[in-house]
């Protein structure tokens, strides 16, 4: 890992290195201009429109109409749910419980590709089974919503997680803003003042896990659920306009800046996997403290996006970046690593399928943002990446890749849900628009 801790005052500004220049006057009236909304992006760093057509839509639109065209033929069951588990073949596998974070994404997926693929019967099918989720996840006794319920539709495993709450919002925002139903608005709406309810805790970010009725359970915190939160949040601010939406997320933002974020000697800055109680990031490789790789892209493209609520996330979001790319990026074949580690200058540059995907989002947010042509050569390469090894041209889909290349037994022998790469191709179509 390069570059070791000195600072935990992410917020003040530093001296520019490396891929991490500081942000101007001018790119955060950029960043404030051209964010508009949730996946708003800074069109005016752009004004000719050069590096929107760097945008391969093409390939975008094509993998994202393949993708759902997949889920929705094999996916939807009789009752509204979804089956989640298919080998590479799209042959079903035994569910003998619909767990609510699966449920949520391809809730989310499938209002999400309806906006670019109207005739394509998705929306309805996002309806029915946020109906379905809404009616068997939903504790009508405590709030919130149950992490698992069996194949009879009860509830099974009744604890609630913060991490599965994080979707369940972020799908009734978006299926919200796609379909404009006041029903969707108000039931992510009261979903937030549950999670806010139930889930926060005294240093101001989220418990990891609940008892059903939201005593906490002891044991580490994640950064991860605060991350979706976040995500889930800013996509309810721009849905609805909801104030209560853009306090909560200008908090956990302000959170993850303040409270999380590892300034470095270099500049950049990372946000740490795994805390303890209180928030304190796990030391050492073996006591199970390490830096994902993938989630430093991820915060690096919502907290670009999140400057809608704090102009002072643009900055953060570049010093994310620098480190991400500086310790995780492949300048050689593209894409990024899996992990680093607080304790070992050595990353983990194994290669999993969501990390490629994160990754090439976040290049192509920061890329329009800045207007960096040295971001968008490395999206064409990251690209390139994705269509020669992780796009399953003979079953559709992508591969399940733990480790790339596929041919050295590094992929899964399943089919991935499409959140990511519909994340992913969401942004990118709605940058080159």
């Amino acid at each position: 890992m390069k570059g070791r801790t000195l600072s935990n005052a992410p917020l003040r500004p530093v001296p520019s290195q490396g891929l991490a220049p500081r942000l101007t006057r001018r790119g955060s009236l950029a960043f404030l201009a051209g964010v508009t909304g949730m996946w708003g992006l800074a069109a005016c760093s752009d004004p000719d429109g050069s590096y929107r057509n760097r945008v391969d839509t093409g390939w975008h639109r094509d993998d994202l109409e393949a993708l759902l065209l997949r889920w929705h033929s094999h996916a939807p069951r009789p009752d509204g749910s979804f089956q989640l588990r298919f080998d590479r073949r799209w042959k079903p596998q035994p569910q003998a419980e619909l767990d609510l974070v699966g449920q949520a994404r391809l809730v989310y997926a499938f209002a999400a590709a309806h906006e670019f693929i109207p005739d394509g019967g998705y929306l309805a099918v996002a309806k029915r089974a946020a109906s379905f989720m809404l009616l068997r996840f939903r504790d009508e006794v405590h709030g919130g919503f149950f992490h698992t319920v069996g194949a009879d539709g009860r509830p099974k495993a009744v604890g609630k997680h913060a991490y599965d709450h994080a979707f369940v919002l972020l799908a009734l925002a978006e299926l919200y803003r796609i379909g404009g139903d006041v029903r969707h608005r108000e039931a992510a709406q009261q979903a937030w003042l549950d999670i806010d309810r139930g889930f926060t805790d005294a240093e101001g970010g989220l418990h990891t896990e609940c008892e059903r009725d939201f005593k906490p359970r002891p044991g580490p915190r994640s950064q991860n659920a605060v991350m979706h939160m976040f995500e889930a949040l800013l996509a309810l601010r721009g849905a609805s306009g909801d104030k209560l939406a853009e306090a909560g997320a200008r908090r956990l933002g302000d959170f993850a800046a303040n409270k999380l974020l590892q300034g470095q000697a270099d500049g950049g800055a990372l946000i740490p996997e795994w805390f303890d109680e209180s928030w304190k990031p796990l030391p050492t490789k073996a006591e199970g403290g390490f830096i994902d790789l993938g989630h430093q892209f991820e915060w690096s493209h919502l907290l670009t996006v999140g400057a809608v609520v704090s102009p002072v996330y643009g900055q953060v979001a570049e010093r994310v970046l620098a480190y991400a790319m500086a310790t995780g990026y492949d300048e050689v074949e593209g894409g990024c690593g899996m992990r680093a580690f607080p304790d070992d200058h050595k990353a983990d540059m194994r290669k999993g399928w969501w990390q490629q995907a994160e990754c090439l989002h976040a290049l192509i947010v920061s890329a329009q943002a800045s207007g960096r042509t040295d971001l968008w050569r490395r999206y064409e390469q990251t690209q390139g990446l994705i269509k020669r090894q992780l796009i399953d041209a003979e079953h559709g889909g992508w591969f399940a890749a733990d480790a790339l290349p596929c041919k050295s037994g590094g992929c899964r022998d399943e089919q991935p849900d499409p959140y990511h790469m519909v994340r992913l191709h969401q942004a990118a179509l709605k940058a080159a628009s």
